[in-house]
């Protein structure tokens, strides 16, 4: 029977020169000779039947058909990877971590705690996807999304990590006269800052306050936590944002917090599905974020406006 699969000679060689765009430096990665990886190419692309790549200058790039193969052929080469890599450790806990995550929780929560993931298990990496949007369903190449909501999404356990205490915060520029906010009908006088997934936050903090939903309604909608703090810190208007998010910009005095935190019915969620747990790099990802989620955060120093 005839094969459908090119060698994994070929596929790596592809993959390489797709990568790189230069058949020396590809040559160079795979430690074979340059004519080495002209054959593997020239063997892929009669096995397919049309040019995978053509010259470009002194390098090389891929035909229109060379992408499309490669994007789909890319990730699968990766799990290979990450497959072997995990078999040669064994039960160690080291592999590849291919996670998607929300912009903000991965720049301003994840990433700075990551060193200390890694100090624990030092043969793990990482590999961060796009997030996933509003309805998008949960990718099969993934080993889990972070997502932002109320930890209802179909086909994957949801655990919740943190991200329910929302604060309402200001800037000190935004007030000309240099003294806090006092009243919330003088906080109303100021634009109000939403997120496209939170509509809840404001209307959660509404009812705290007695006000009617309507007053909090009109304000420029933002998609990113990370766009909302810097339009806070710029002095653009107030925001009401999880205060995992703000400690640091509290703590340094940039934002202040207007009233009392609430607590709403919408957070960040590690995402996946039951069998991932049987890869023990993972095992071990989730059980130490979601201790990081439990631990009590680290108290303001910037006193509260009544």
């Amino acid at each position: 029977m005839k094969r459908l699969c090119p060698t994994i000679q070929e596929l790596l060689a592809f993959d390489a020169v797709a990568r790189y765009e230069s058949m020396t430096t590809a040559a160079g990665v795979l430690c074979i000779s340059v004519s080495g990886i002209s054959k593997q190419l020239a063997g892929l692309e009669t096995f397919v039947g049309k040019p995978l790549l053509r010259k470009k200058g002194r390098g090389v790039e891929l035909t229109a058909a060379g992408r499309e193969y490669w994007t789909k052929i890319s990730p699968s080469l990766r799990t290979i990877e990450s497959a072997t890599v995990e078999a040669m450790a064994g039960e160690s806990g080291a592999g590849v971590l291919t996670l998607a995550s929300a912009p903000t929780f991965l720049t301003k929560w994840l990433i700075p705690k990551l060193t200390d993931f890694r100090r624990r298990h030092s043969g793990a990496t990482f590999s961060f996807n796009q997030h996933l949007g509003v309805g998008a369903a949960h990718a099969f190449d993934i080993d889990a999304a972070i997502r932002y909501g109320d930890g209802r999404w179909p086909d994957v356990i949801s655990d919740y990590i943190t991200g329910r205490e929302f604060v309402c915060i200001y800037s000190p520029e935004l007030l000309k006269h240099g003294k806090r906010l006092r009243d919330v009908r003088e906080l109303l006088t100021y634009t109000l800052l939403h997120h496209e997934e939170a509509q809840g936050a404001w209307q959660a903090w509404a009812e705290h306050y007695g006000l009617e939903e309507i007053q909090i309604l009109s304000g420029p909608r933002f998609v990113q936590y990370s766009a909302i703090i810097q339009a806070v810190l710029s002095g653009l208007g107030v925001g009401l944002v999880p205060r995992i998010f703000v400690e640091d910009e509290l703590q340094g005095g940039q934002a202040v917090v207007f009233g009392d935190p609430i607590d709403v019915d919408q957070g960040h969620y590690l995402c996946y599905n039951a069998k991932r747990l049987e890869r023990p790099v993972f095992s071990a990802f989730r059980d130490w974020l979601l201790e990081q989620g439990a631990a009590p955060g680290h108290q303001l120093t910037c006193p509260a406006d009544r």
